[in-house]
C-alpha cells in the first residue's frame, strides 16, 4: 500500500530461521573487520584497531545474532540490559572518529551480519527474508542507541561539526513559486532543469567527505531544527552483479544515467549523496511519509526510464525512514531506511 495508512508492525523475533551456524562470533567479527577495511580509505586501512575488535567484537556479534531470534536476548542490549556497555563500545572498538564514523561502523556491522544471515538461507520464503531484515535492523538500532546514549552521557555532542551540506545555488531561486504548504499530499513536480552541482555525485562530495559524514550532518541539522524530514536509501537492483560482468562499460554508463535521472527527479530542497555505484541516499526536508512515498515512486520511475541492460529496464528498491516516526537520531533513521531496502526487495516490490 502506498497511502501509508497501515502502522508498522513490530520487528518480531525470528527463531524459525535456525541460524545455528552463526554462533561463531569470531567469524562474524572477522567479517565485520573485513567490511570496515574494504570501506576505509587505503591510508587508514592499517590503523583500524584490530586488537580491540578481536577482544570485544565476537561477543557483540554473538549477542546480535541471539537477539535476532529472542526477545530476551534483545532485552540484554536495551536500556538496563547487561550487554549495553558492550554495545556502547561498538564505535570505539572500531576506531570510529565522530558520529559519521560511528554510523559507518554500524552500517558495516549491519551489512556483514546480513551477509552472514543471507548465506545461511536456502530458498527462503519472502516473508522470512523480510522478517529477518526487519529484526536485524531492530537489533542494530538497539546497538546504535547504546552507542549514542553513551556518547551523550559523556557529553560528546553527536551533532558536533556539521558536515558540509550541499545547498541549491541562488540561481535556482524558487521565489516565483507559491510558498510550500504543510503536510502536502503530493511532492511538487520535479524541476525541469537543475544544475548538476545542486545534487553532486561522488566526484563532488565523497572526495571531500564520506557519504556518512554528509548524510549524518544534513540529518542532524534537520533534527536539531525539529523539522519533519525523511531519508531514502535508493538501491539499484543487482548493481554489483552488473558491474562485475561489465566488460564494455555499458553497465557503468547505464548506472551513471540512472543516478543522473534520480537527481533530476528531486526537489531543490533535497540532498542526494552517492555512496557507491548503484546506491544513493536522499535527505528530504519538510517531508512526511506520504510525500516521501510519492518521491520514491518518482525515483523508481526515473531509474526504469534511464535505460536498459540486456533488454530489461533497471529496477530500484527504496527504503524510507521519517522523523520522528522511525527515529529521532541520524543513526536510527539510516538503519530504518537501509532495512526498508531489504524488505522491499524481499517482498518483490519497489518500496515497502
Amino acid at each position: 500500500m502506498l497511502e501509508g495508512s497501515h502502522p508498522a508492525r513490530p520487528a518480531r523475533p525470528v527463531a524459525e530461521a535456525r541460524l545455528v551456524a552463526l554462533g561463531d562470533g569470531e567469524a562474524l567479527a572477522k567479517g565485520w573487520l573485513l567490511t570496515l577495511i574494504a570501506g576505509a580509505p587505503l591510508a587508514r586501512a592499517g590503523t583500524l584497531p584490530a586488537g580491540d575488535m578481536v577482544r570485544e567484537a565476537p561477543a557483540l556479534c554473538d549477542a546480535a545474532v541471539a537477539a535476532i531470534g529472542s526477545d530476551d536476548a534483545l532485552a540484554r542490549l536495551l536500556p538496563g540490559g547487561n550487554l549495553v556497555p558492550l554495545a556502547a563500545r561498538a564505535g570505539e572498538m572500531t576506531g570510529a572518529d565522530g558520529p559519521a564514523g560511528v554510523v559507518a561502523s554500524l552500517a558495516a556491522l549491519r551489512a556483514s551480519l546480513w551477509h552472514a544471515v543471507a548465506e545461511e538461507l536456502r530458498e527462503p520464503e519472502p516473508e522470512l527474508v523480510a522478517a529477518l531484515a526487519s529484526r536485524l535492523a531492530r537489533v542494530c538500532d538497539a546497538i546504535a542507541a547504546a552507542v549514542f546514549a553513551d556518547a551523550s552521557a559523556a557529553e560528546v555532542p553527536v551533532t558536533a561539526a556539521p558536515a558540509p551540506v550541499v545547498h541549491a545555488p541562488e540561481a535556482v531561486a524558487v521565489a516565483e513559486e507559491p510558498a510550500p504548504q504543510p503536510h502536502l499530499a503530493a511532492v511538487p513536480p520535479a524541476p525541469t532543469a537543475v544544475p548538476a552541482d545542486v545534487f553532486p555525485t561522488a566526484a563532488a562530495v565523497v572526495h571531500e567527505e564520506s557519504w556518512a559524514t554528509v548524510v549524518v550532518g544534513r540529518l542532524s541539522r534537520l533534527l536539531a531544527e525539529r523539522a519533519s524530514c525523511a531519508i531514502l536509501a535508493v538501491d539499484i537492483d543487482d548493481a554489483d552483479r552488473l558491474l562485475a560482468a561489465d566488460v564494455r562499460g555499458e553497465a557503468s554508463a547505464t548506472l551513471e544515467r540512472a543516478e543522473s535521472a534520480i537527481r533530476d527527479a528531486l526537489r531543490p530542497s533535497d540532498t542526494a549523496v552517492h555512496e557507491r555505484e548503484g546506491r544513493v541516499w536522499i535527505v528530504a526536508a519538510e517531508t512526511t511519509i506520504e510525500t516521501a512515498r510519492v518521491l520514491a515512486q518518482r525515483i523508481v520511475k526515473a531509474v526504469a526510464d534511464a535505460g536498459e541492460l540486456h533488454g530489461a529496464p533497471l529496477r530500484a528498491s527504496v527504503g524510507i525512514a521519517t522523523s520522528p516516526t522511525d527515529g529521532d537520531d541520524a543513526a536510527s533513521l539510516i538503519a530504518h531506511a537501509d532495512e526498508g531496502v531489504f524488505a522491499a526487495r524481499a517482498a518483490g516490490v519497489s518500496l515497502a
